[in-house]
């Protein structure tokens, strides 16, 4: 951030500015080493996967973050992250991976704008569950007070 070296940069205006930020941010830092692929537990659950080298995986996260097509590799990785955040400390640059793939989620998902690289699931059990496990996590105070 070197427009402003001793002050904090300015606020997002928006979600959207700030998810192209932290986009901008990623593309800027990341220099596709696959440091945060090898710290990731989930590519060993997948055929997809295996074969291909950890800094192509990257490189194609990075397309789709540049609002290009994404290779298979980098879809299926984008698609099965469940945000363990093990890959943010394996990052030599300071990038946080776990939030590029985020964004590189809902940028390949359409929800960006972006032309849909990844089906969106529909269960329409979801907020349900979501529902059922928050019982389980909350004390009833804590249920009451998020209840509407």
């Amino acid at each position: 951030m070197a427009e402003f070296p001793d002050a904090d940069p300015p606020k997002a205006k928006n979600l959207l500015d700030h998810l192209a930020r932290l986009s901008r941010d990623s593309l800027a830092g990341c220099t596709a080493c696959g440091k945060c692929v090898e710290a990731c537990p989930m590519p060993g659950y997948s055929q997809v996967l295996t074969g291909h080298a950890a800094p192509a995986i990257v490189e194609g996260v990075l397309q789709v973050l540049r609002g290009a097509r994404g290779s298979e590799a980098a879809l299926e990785w984008i698609n099965l992250c469940t945000y363990s955040a093990r890959c943010v400390p394996a990052c030599p640059e300071g990038v946080n991976p776990m939030l590029m793939l985020r964004v590189a989620r809902m940028k390949a998902i359409g929800a960006l704008g972006d032309a849909p690289q990844l089906q969106r699931g529909r269960d329409k059990a979801y907020f349900r569950r979501v529902h059922a496990f928050s019982a389980l996590q909350l004390e009833d105070e804590e249920i009451e007070s998020w209840q509407r």
